[in-house]
């Protein structure tokens, strides 16, 4: 597929002039526009373009688990396996464009500067008030103070107060935005946002306690889902690099969205002990964010509810009481069958789908949405 720095380096060769490098372009641009009229803007992201992406990802895999467990617990240990990681990037993902082996080094990168950041120095900053009040938080079973001398004085089994691993969490956003701005791979941003959530996860835990918990999980994912969405209306089309980052932002936000709504709604997420009513509000759930999926022409909110409505279908196949799916292996099954057709259904409905519940909605969200695809 010809790229446009192809057509430029064409154009300096003096292989095509100018004016066909433009008109193949426009050419193309046509091309796309056509093939995105028949099966619609699909949630299309790269990260293989052959073998050779999985060759190298391997390599990656193998020399992080080497270098994780070598650098131990140790900051220094986990600072030069960051560098070695940045150092493999620069070949990897800025010089050979490896999407996959790029996804993997933004990963142990982030966590290799998560697990570098010291929780002693961490600790030296933070007000003594702020971390006896976290220690107690975090449910040690020691006193405060000989917490903090445990902590002060590096013992391997002291237990890390939230305040020390929101401020752990925060430097490692920091290193997945750095990797962003010098790569510009979209999945960074799904470590960045992330880090930001552990960091506000474990600061409201100071301040509100867990019983918030799920609140702030909502919270945390609306915010990223309005990320993702501030990139999706800048490209209806989805045709530049900004679909890609909005794909990941989806991805994370979508299950702290449907957990969370969940989690606050329903006090039983067990087949065995769910009733009617909180059957009915799973599904109600579950088709209240299956309509903003399709209306938005992204899946992964949708995806995320699978597991809870399989839940529900096999507490309704229980309570049915058939005879030949009497047994837990059928029931799972049967589950599964459910799912399958529930999900081959709404793939092949999804555009005829998307027509009608456009035309419900306002002109103002549906100029900011992808266009919706015309029936053949």
């Amino acid at each position: 597929m010809l790229r446009q720095e192809d057509l430029d380096a064409a154009v300096t060769e003096a292989i095509v002039t100018s004016a066909q490098a433009l008109a193949l372009a426009d050419f193309a641009a046509q091309r796309q526009r056509a093939h995105d009229a028949l099966i619609g803007h699909e949630e299309r992201f790269r990260f293989m373009r052959g073998f050779n992406d999985f060759f190298f990802a391997t390599g990656v895999v193998m020399l992080g688990a080497g270098m994780t467990y070598f650098a131990g617990p140790d900051s220094g240990g986990n600072l030069l396996a960051a560098v070695v990681v940045w150092g493999l990037a620069e070949l990897l993902v800025r010089r050979m464009r490896l999407v996959l082996p790029g996804l993997l080094l933004a990963c142990l990168f982030v966590a290799f500067v998560f697990r570098a950041a010291p929780a002693a120095v961490i600790t030296a900053v933070i007000p003594d008030s702020v971390l006896i009040s976290s220690a107690l938080m975090a449910g040690a079973r020691r006193g405060a103070l000989t917490w903090l001398e445990m902590v002060l004085g590096g013992t391997r089994d002291a237990m890390i107060p939230p305040a020390v691993i929101a401020l752990k969490a925060l430097i490692a956003g920091g290193a997945a935005a750095l990797f962003y701005a010098r790569f510009r791979l979209p999945f960074a941003l799904l470590p960045l946002a992330a880090s930001l959530v552990v960091a506000v996860m474990a600061a409201t835990r100071e301040i509100a306690g867990p019983a918030a918990q799920s609140l702030v999980l909502l919270l945390c994912g609306l915010a990223i889902f309005a990320a993702a969405m501030s990139f999706d209306v800048s490209d209806r089309e989805r045709a530049t690099r900004r679909a890609d980052c909005a794909f990941w932002l989806h991805l994370l936000a979508a299950p702290l969205i449907v957990h969370s709504l969940i989690s606050m709604t329903v006090p039983s997420l067990s087949a065995l002990s769910m009733t009617a009513a909180v059957a009915l509000t799973i599904v109600a759930i579950a088709c209240l964010l299956a309509l903003v999926a399709v209306a938005i022409d992204r899946r992964a909110l949708l995806v995320s509810t699978f597991g809870y409505l399989g839940i529900v279908i096999a507490y309704a196949i229980t309570t049915a009481r058939a005879t030949t799916l009497a047994d837990p292996t059928a029931v799972f099954f049967s589950t599964l069958a459910a799912l399958g057709i529930l999900v081959l259904g709404l793939g092949v409905g999804w555009q005829p789908l998307r027509r009608a519940l456009l035309t419900l909605l306002p002109t103002f969200a549906v100029d900011r949405l992808p266009p919706a695809v015309q029936a053949a």
